[in-house]
């Protein structure tokens, strides 16, 4: 490009046959051409968007038209005493050959079934099986390329109570898709409550702590307490680290006292996230003997699950435990000093008194500590 400027500069630029091509190529008319053809593609990308557009459109009130058949109909319908025997009107079913106005009759019967129950409840089941709906969501169910769309179908199974499925469905409690899984994991504890965590023997992939909490949620629902002593030990010895933090949490949800012992057991496991929630699980079920336990297990442990220990013990410790207090005021770092300080301070007679000399004697950092003591205590 410098030379070609040189050249210009210089004269010799438009005697060259690389000077002759510029000029014709920048000619008026070629930058006509140029303007036009951009033009062109701009009316088109326009036209293009416009269109997409207007489908979207088209189709959201088409869908709506839809929807508020639908809604009129299903409504007089679930309302009877009985479905059965009920005549669906010949109209409606000509509307459901359309795949877009089955799914939106799937979206509004699950919606219902959401907020209705007894009878009306059992007719929007019996709906959905009466318009061979259900065909479709199991359709859908057995999509193994779009995991999306299994998912969605097996929700859409659960929802309608479809329990003849149940089989089926447990298969997908181990998929390799998290969302089917996880779809899956719920439906059988939605349709066959605490018996459905039977998955947990079986899977072989992590159970994430949104899923853990999506499952403590459904169980909920079901109210009653179940005794889950003669399970959770089994489960507590799964190679699959997040079922055994599960099995913790459920231990401590549901008050599991007779599995103590299986849970101290879980004190020395590989996974600091398993020791982490076993600590957790036996302050919930925590008596007179689980400051010895902890303390005991105390040395054994890493940094963050010390601080998980001494802040379970803030609540639970004694004038027992002052020793082993005391012993941690020697710690190599400060913020065990100062957890270990605070317990001794608020749960031992003599703890304040301990801290008041160890500040005399060792200025830093205990002065600073029992500042910070006396202003939490």
């Amino acid at each position: 490009m410098t030379v070609i400027l040189q050249q210009m500069f210089a004269g010799q630029f438009l005697d060259s046959t690389i000077g002759k091509d510029f000029l014709t190529f920048m000619s008026p008319e070629n930058l006509l051409i140029g303007v036009q053809i951009m033009g062109v593609c701009i009316l088109l990308i326009v036209i293009l968007i416009y269109a997409q557009l207007l489908a979207k459109k088209r189709l959201y009130f088409y869908t709506e038209r839809i929807r508020n058949n639908i809604e009129v109909w299903i409504s007089h319908i679930i309302l009877e005493e009985s479905v059965e025997g009920i005549e669906v009107p010949k109209k409606f079913y000509r509307l459901l050959d359309d795949p877009k106005a089955r799914q939106v009759a799937i979206d509004e019967l699950t919606k219902c079934k959401k907020n209705f129950s007894g009878l009306v409840a059992e007719n929007i089941v019996a709906l959905y099986n009466q318009l061979g709906l259900r065909e479709d969501s199991l359709e859908k169910m057995r999509n193994k390329r779009k995991w999306y769309l299994q998912a969605r179908g097996i929700q859409e199974l659960y929802l309608m109570d479809q329990k003849n499925l149940l089989t089926k469905i447990y298969r997908e409690t181990n998929s390799k898709n998290e969302f089917v899984r996880s779809e899956a994991q719920i439906a059988i504890i939605y349709m066959t409550g605490f018996k459905g965590l039977r998955f947990l023997d079986v899977i072989s992939y992590p159970l994430t702590l949104w899923q853990q909490i999506k499952l403590l949620e459904q169980l909920r629902l079901f109210g009653k307490k179940e005794d889950l002593s003669d399970r959770i030990p089994g489960w507590l010895e799964s190679e699959n680290d997040t079922v055994v933090v599960f099995a913790l949490r459920l231990a401590g949800e549901y008050q599991q006292y007779a599995v103590k012992d299986a849970i101290m057991n879980c004190l020395v496991h590989p996974s600091d996230a398993v020791r982490t929630r076993a600590i957790k699980t036996l302050i919930v079920l925590a008596d007179e003997q689980t400051p010895f336990i902890l303390t005991g297990y105390f040395s054994k442990e890493n940094f963050d699950n010390q601080v998980h220990i001494l802040n379970s013990l803030a609540s639970i410790a004694t004038d027992e435990q002052e020793v082993f207090l005391e012993k941690l005021l020697d710690a190599p770092d400060n913020i065990i000093k100062l957890k270990a300080a605070v317990v001794l301070a608020n749960n031992c007679t003599n703890g304040l008194a301990i801290l008041e000399k160890r500040a005399a004697q060792e200025p830093e950092p205990f002065e600073r500590i029992l500042r910070h003591v006396k202003t939490v205590k």
